[in-house]
């Protein structure tokens, strides 16, 4: 029945990550910005971080992966299942502690709100990043990560009563893990534009929901190949153009999310295709911006610019549809203007009256 029940899981996987990528926008918006390191924790008795920052600390020194649990204990249900039955078990420790360090984050509702004891507004904020950043979107759920923060694979359902039936659920990956390690063993042992073709490799094997983790790697690319000998380059600077919109998002600096993905066309290394996705880009953050009529008119010169690239592309297409879209919107935001302005004209003469 475990077996079943994580089949199942997996099933589920894609129709989840969906479902977290349509609330990336909302889920951004609704996180403050990250303030820095926070002051580093100790394990509780069971030797479970209640901190990311201290379990990535102690990943980073032990050479442990990582335990990520994201837990609603209000909810009760599974959520306290995973916390009385798995996490405080007298054996967890000794059965996962050899291999993982363990943190558990916990997002009920009381301790956000300012009335409660120990409010700490710095830890929610970066408690709320932590979510975004791994995409989750529902409780309890289990993120098995490397030493380094990277996602090997994550773990939505949770029918477990305790700490054996968790390891017949994370050895369902055991093979996900392996290579992970091995593929990181020879990120770390490749030099120049070997080590690029393995950073590419390992970017592609990784669900686009968790590339943001990547961001060092991917960096990485455009320093290791200046001359574009290996024809990634402009796929690694859009690359980092969304880790920066994302990271504005993160500040609450939606506006300046636009930039992140003009700059990169201004490398030679862009092909026509990645120019355009660097412009249609933009045209979706503007339109996640206040409508007004000057966004709207942005959004129009990005998509244009995009056809103009190459009228005959499945992209262009899509923002043909689009941009006629938007001429109709912008049609109706300049009369709606227009009939406001004449209101307030008429409301001043009468005044003057």
């Amino acid at each position: 029945m475990m077996n079943k029940n994580c089949i199942q899981t997996r099933a589920e996987k894609n129709n989840k990550a969906n479902k977290a990528a349509a609330l990336f926008i909302a889920l951004l918006a609704m996180a403050a910005v990250f303030c820095g390191c926070s002051k580093k924790s100790a394990p509780d008795a069971y030797g479970v971080y209640n901190d990311f920052d201290s379990v990535l600390s102690a990943a980073q020194k032990s050479g442990k992966k990582i335990l990520l649990f994201f837990t609603k204990i209000e909810d009760g249900g599974l959520n306290e299942k995973i916390v009385n039955n798995v996490l405080q078990a007298g054996d967890y420790n000794e059965l996962f502690g050899g291999e993982f360090e363990t943190c558990r984050i916990d997002y009920s509702r009381e301790r956000f709100s300012r009335k409660a004891e120990g409010f700490n507004e710095a830890q929610n904020d970066r408690d709320m990043k932590v979510a975004v950043v791994y995409g989750v979107d529902t409780t309890p759920a289990v993120v098995v990560l490397t030493k380094q923060g990277y996602v090997i694979c994550n773990i939505t359902y949770l029918p477990i009563e305790n700490p054996q039936d968790l390891l017949k659920i994370v050895e369902l990956d055991r093979k996900n893990i392996d290579d992970m390690e091995k593929l990181l063993a020879e990120i770390d042992a490749a030099k120049g534009l070997d080590r690029v073709a393995k950073i590419d490799e390992l970017f592609e094997q990784t669900n686009a929901n968790y590339r943001y983790q990547l961001r060092e790697l991917s960096d990485q690319v455009i320093k290791l190949d200046k001359k574009n000998e290996s024809g990634l380059v402009g796929k690694y600077l859009l690359a980092r153009a969304s880790t920066k919109a994302m990271e504005c998002y993160l500040r609450r600096e939606p506006d300046k999310a636009v930039d992140c993905y003009l700059e990169p066309l201004k490398s030679k290394f862009l092909s026509v295709e990645e120019k355009q996705r660097s412009y249609f880009a933009a045209a979706y953050i503007t339109g996640k911006n206040d409508m007004s009529v000057e966004n709207s008119k942005e959004i129009i010169k990005y998509l244009n610019a995009a056809i103009e690239l190459d009228s005959q592309s499945q992209l262009a297409e899509r923002c043909r549809f689009l941009l006629e879209r938007q001429e109709k919107i912008l049609a109706n935001q300049i009369e709606t203007e227009a009939k406001k302005a004449e209101e307030a004209q008429a409301s001043s003469e009468n005044s003057a009256e």
